[in-house]
């Protein structure tokens, strides 16, 4: 694992080396022990892929003996994921016919493998309750678009490279949208504001324009 001091109130950790854009279970089970082990003078805890970055107050901790304290929690244990959304999606978005199209598939070939594809949150970013999701099959690996679009609908199902995610509230993006799903990702007032925390496990659930209105998102705890 390297620490980078980052200023004077925060260190960067690389604790993977994953290639690409895959989710790192190594940077999980730091984020969850620096969480347990709630050390002195911690403020923020920020997962990305290959990387965490740790805030920290300076009048309370020195950096010197936060590493220190940092080392000395691995090596560490692979937790399991702790939740799994299952997600009701419309497949009627505007790109799904254009992207099938370019990746020589039929529009019912991408629905497939997108509602069949286990994914995961790496972690969180662009904006409030955007959660960066891999797991996307390499066959729907697309890039984005030419010319992004300046608005997004919010809860449109998209694609970009080699990630899907859900947008949040209406945005701009360059990704492709494939559907639609009825949920609120990002509320201020919630406890936990974003829905979606990085390491929860997700899956999309097909179902119809008519079923939308009515549709819940489930979520599981795992074992």
């Amino acid at each position: 694992m390297n620490v980078t001091p980052l200023g004077d109130a925060a260190l960067l950790l690389t604790v993977a080396a994953a290639p690409g854009l895959v989710a790192s279970a190594a940077v999980f089970a730091m984020d969850a022990a620096l969480r347990a082990a709630a050390l002195p003078g911690v403020v923020a805890i920020v997962p990305a892929y290959t990387t965490l970055l740790v805030h920290f107050a300076p009048l309370t901790t020195d950096a010197d003996a936060l590493i220190a304290a940092i080392r000395a929690l691995v090596p560490l244990p692979t937790p399991p994921p702790q939740r799994r959304w299952h997600v009701p999606i419309v497949y009627d978005g505007v790109d799904l016919a254009a992207v099938a199209a370019q990746l020589g598939l039929t529009p019912a070939r991408v629905v497939a493998l997108h509602a069949g594809a286990a994914y995961a949150v790496a972690c969180l970013g662009f904006a409030p309750g955007f959660a960066y999701l891999t797991g996307l099959p390499p066959e729907l690996h697309v890039p984005r678009r030419a010319t992004p679009r300046p608005q997004i609908p919010a809860g449109s199902v998209i694609v970009g490279g080699q990630q899907t995610a859900i947008m949040p509230t209406t945005l701009p993006s360059g990704w492709h949208v494939l559907g639609r799903a009825r949920l609120t990702l990002f509320a201020a007032t919630r406890a936990a504001p974003s829905l979606l925390l990085p390491g929860d496990q997700l899956r999309f659930l097909p179902i119809t324009a008519a079923e939308l209105a009515d549709s819940v998102p489930r979520c599981e705890v795992l074992p």
